[in-house]
């Protein structure tokens, strides 16, 4: 027993995932920027950088608040556990949207994504395409991959089997963003 506490507590502790430096954020940042304005040469360079800057400092200012570990198994556990606030999957995508709604973007479309959607090995993030672009052709953002350290890859070459997620799953906190039409003074509590 004392040896399976100690092997726990290694795994634990080797896991926590240390937060990045402003630069590191920065250099993460300008690296999404470029991978975004390879998306359509209609996309503004400008926005493809406001775009990623503020998806890193979300995923880093989540990474801060929720503390997740580096193995999403691990975190999963803390947070079903009750040892953890949040940090789920889906949190990481719906608590990523609302700052990249509000940015208004005009040459890019924020969408909900899924893979394996409702079975056990279910993940959500967020996929970014240029406007009016395929969803097959976008780029998948990821924050609960590595701990809140904002991870992403083109559709086509990430392992996961995205799909859009249907508008009729469409979380009810998101609703106000996605369809505004018909919650136009938000979400009723």
């Amino acid at each position: 027993m004392k040896l399976l506490l100690c092997l726990a507590a290694l795994v634990f502790t080797s896991s926590c995932v240390p937060l990045e430096t402003p630069a590191q954020r920065t250099a993460r940042a300008e690296r999404l920027a470029a991978d975004l304005a390879t998306l359509s040469p209609n996309v503004s360079r400008a926005e493809a950088q406001k775009l990623a800057t503020t998806a890193v400092e979300r995923a880093a200012e989540l990474q801060r608040s929720w503390r997740p570990m580096k193995y999403g198994w691990a975190n999963n556990c803390l947070i079903h556990g009750g040892l953890r606030p949040a940090g789920l999957c889906y949190e990481w995508r719906d608590s990523t949207y609302p700052p990249l709604h509000q940015l208004h973007l005009r040459t890019f479309d924020v969408h909900l994504a899924s893979a394996r959607r409702a079975t056990r090995r279910e993940h959500n993030a967020l996929v970014i395409t240029a406007r009016g672009q395929p969803f097959e052709q976008g780029i998948v953002l990821d924050g609960w991959r590595r701990g809140g350290i904002l991870e992403w890859a083109r559709l086509k070459d990430d392992h996961y089997p995205w799909l859009p997620l249907p508008w009729e799953l469409t979380p009810m906190e998101l609703r106000q963003f996605i369809m505004p039409e018909l919650y136009p003074n938000g979400v009723p509590q």
